[in-house]
This record gives C-alpha cells, structure tokens and sequence, in this order.
C-alpha cells in the first residue's frame, strides 16, 4: 500500500517540476522582496519586525497562489481531466489515490517553503547589514524557522480542505471559490469571536457556537510566530506548539479520512 501511494507521489512531484509550478512562484517572489527593498527607506522604526512580516506575507501569498492554481487543477476532476499520473500510475485504491495526492503535492509544497525560506533569510540578512544596528537589533534563525513551520501547517490544512472539496464538487472552479470561502471563515473567525467575547447583551450561547466552530474552521492564528523572528526573549513554545501539532495530525487525519469516504462513494466518470 505504501509502496502506490509513495509512487503516486513521486508522479505528481515529477509533474508538479515539469509544469515548473515552483520556478515560477520562486522567481515571482523574489521579484516581490527586490521590489520591496526599495519601500524599506520608507519605515522610520523597528525595521526588522516589518522586514520579518513583509517576507512571510510574501511566502503566504505564494504558497496560497500554489494550492489555488496548481493543487486545485491537480485534485479537482472535471470532463476534460487528463493528467500524466493518471496513465502512469498502477491500479490504486481511492484511498491510495488520496493519499498518494495529498503526499506528493505536500512535498512540492515543502519544497517551494523551503526555497522560499532561504531567500526570505537571505533578504533579512542583506537588510540587517545594510542599517545600524539600532533599526534591525535582532535575527533569530530558529524563530524564524518556527514561523516558516507554522506557514507551513497552515498550507497542510487548505491542502487537505481542498482534497475533501475535490470529492465533494465537481470542476475547478467551484473548489477554488470553496477553499477561498473556507480559508476567509478560518481568517474571520477569531475576530468575530474575540468581538463577542465581551459583550453581556448576546445570548450566553453564542459564545460557545463560536467557539465550537474552530472544529470545522480551525483557528490560523495559531501557527503565526512571525512575531517572533526579531524579538531578543525566549518564549516556551514547547508545550504550546505541541498540543498545536496535535491538533493539526488530528485535524489531516479526520478530514483525509473524509475524503477517502467521498471518493470512494464518487462516480469519476
């Protein structure tokens, strides 16, 4: 079983290189940080913290453009599918094919993070030498490898939403409006609920819906250490970061499960 699903992978890596998905969303993100080195005369103070965000909003944004544009097209079936792991691979279960799906455009991703992580830290470090240290105090490599992670849990959760939509509709477009929708709810959530919070004239129950609805749009905010990769204070996120990691296998777990039952009730023709 893993042997196909581990082969399944590697044709959609292979494909995923050949249509150079990654090559092109490197090269558009580095356009984005050299053209953002020139704003940074701009910012009068604490030049660092807005280096460090600037450079993850840019890794989110090209690693949202990578599941919108590349792993839609590759998970969702339509009339005219025809893609190159579909003739290659040896006859899989539905459940093999999920997985083998879900695993090889998880790689792509990694790879793209990583590449792009090593060209955020490059910018910071060309950044940090060019100012007086009173602008950029601090670069903590391990911190900024934590936020790195963290965006990259959060590309785990829409990558796995977007397989079970793939079973749910059928076509492109409609999975690419669902995971858009999806990821704006798990964005505005928190506020909402942080808004409601403090407010005695709501039903006491509202509250408590809001708060059990972080089971089916999981909460974002909590793998954001952005904050983190200038700052001089060691924070413990051990503990914290594991019960996060739990929560994410348990959250890839339950919703690939989902998918699998999808597919296999699914008419594919």
């Amino acid at each position: 079983m893993m042997r196909k699903i581990c082969a399944l992978a590697r044709l959609v890596c292979l494909d995923g290189l050949r249509r150079h998905a990654l090559i092109g969303l490197v090269f558009l993100s580095f356009g984005l940080e050299a053209g953002g080195l020139v704003f940074f005369d701009f910012i009068p103070r604490d030049i660092g913290r807005a280096s460090g965000d600037f450079i993850l909003s840019v890794g989110w944004l090209t690693g949202l453009l990578f599941l919108l544009f590349h792993a839609v097209q590759v998970m969702a079936w339509d009339e005219e599918r025809r893609t190159i792991h579909t003739f290659l691979a040896r006859p899989i279960s539905r459940t093999q094919y999920v997985l083998g799906i879900f695993l090889g455009l998880a790689v792509l991703l990694l790879l793209l993070n990583f590449a792009l992580g090593l060209l955020g830290y490059g910018v910071l470090l060309l950044i940090k030498s060019s100012l007086s240290s009173v602008y950029f105090q601090h670069l903590s490599p391990l911190h900024y490898a934590l936020s790195w992670g963290g965006l990259f849990c959060i590309e785990l959760m829409i990558l796995a939403i977007i397989m079970l939509f793939s079973g749910l509709v059928r076509g492109g477009f409609p999975v690419l409006l669902l995971t858009v929708s999806y990821a704006f709810i798990c964005t505005g959530l928190p506020v909402v609920r942080a808004s409601f919070a403090n407010r005695p004239d709501l039903p006491s129950i509202l509250p408590t819906l809001l708060q059990g609805m972080t089971a089916l749009f999981p909460d974002f905010s909590r793998f954001d250490f952005k904050e983190l990769i200038t700052s001089e204070s060691t924070i413990n996120v051990v503990q914290g970061l594991t019960t996060d990691l739990g929560i994410l296998v348990l959250y890839l777990v339950i919703v690939l499960w989902a998918a699998a039952l999808v597919y296999q009730r699914r008419d594919l023709q």
